[in-house]
């Protein structure tokens, strides 16, 4: 099992992107260049969102390959638009469904999917028709969580039990992680490989971020789970913990890979 500790300094929730931190950035490049090792003329990144990943992608594939996002949300792909400006010529968006993706069977050599299917109820569905569009011989790359491995250090284990199983239930598939082995040889996908990837988090202010926590604290209250004396309690022990250099909390993610027969 490979470990990241993340280790950038405290700053506001607010500024940090998850792609800034050691553990996500790591797990990005590493798929990155499973595709690129797959020498594909055409790559689908599924679930682009802002298209941050298809102006690295295009750096890294040969020039005559192109990289095809495809995103729901119109906002985010008017954002890919522009960031996406100054390779143009390699880059296309399509704005679409992941569950019925408008791409005919065989088309893409890869296809990545990042972080995208622990907010769909039927993932399964979704890696299927990523399977489809895999021309043979095809790779694809997934990486997603399972928060039922979450874990927030409190004195209090009854809370923070709670706390973790509030989070996992706020996805729709939060526990996808672990079950894309499975999915993926479902699938007929083989050379299909699963590892675990552990984020070990030392800081509350990226824990914070990572997590939502101040958010997903306010909605346990406002569910009835916690009471404002349990929320009181929750941040004086974390705030506690921090300033002790005490805190600590951690999750894994399964990066996994497969081929389709050609």
């Amino acid at each position: 099992m490979w470990t990241a500790r993340a280790t950038l300094r405290p700053a506001p929730a607010a500024s940090i992107l998850l792609s800034d931190i050691p553990f996500f950035h790591g797990i990005k490049q590493e798929s990155f260049r499973i595709v690129a090792a797959a020498k594909p003329e055409l790559v689908l990144d599924a679930g682009c969102g802002a298209g941050n990943d298809l102006v690295t992608l295009a750096g890294l594939l040969p020039k005559k390959s192109r990289v095809m996002g495809i995103d729901a949300s119109t906002a985010l792909l008017a954002t890919a638009a522009e960031r996406t400006a100054p390779c143009r010529d390699r880059c296309d968006l399509v704005r679409g469904d992941l569950l019925r993706l408008p791409f005919a069977t065989g088309t893409f050599g890869a296809c990545r999917i990042d972080r995208v299917l622990q907010h769909i109820h039927n993932p399964a569905h979704v890696v299927e028709e990523l399977v489809r569009v895999l021309a043979p011989g095809g790779t694809l790359v997934a990486f997603d969580n399972d928060w039922d491995t979450l874990t927030v250090g409190l004195g209090d284990e009854e809370r923070s039990d709670r706390i973790a199983r509030f989070w996992s239930d706020s996805f729709a598939s939060g526990r996808v992680g672990k079950d894309l082995d499975r999915i993926f040889r479902n699938t007929g996908l083989v050379r299909v490989s699963a590892e675990p990837r552990t984020l070990a988090l030392t800081n509350l202010a990226l824990a914070e971020k990572v997590y939502d926590l101040p958010a997903l604290l306010s909605r346990m209250r406002d569910e009835g789970i916690f009471s404002e004396k349990d929320l009181a309690a929750i941040r004086k022990d974390l705030e506690s913990r921090a300033r002790a250099g005490t805190f600590s909390s951690g999750y894994t993610g399964w990066l996994v890979v497969g081929v389709k027969p050609e």
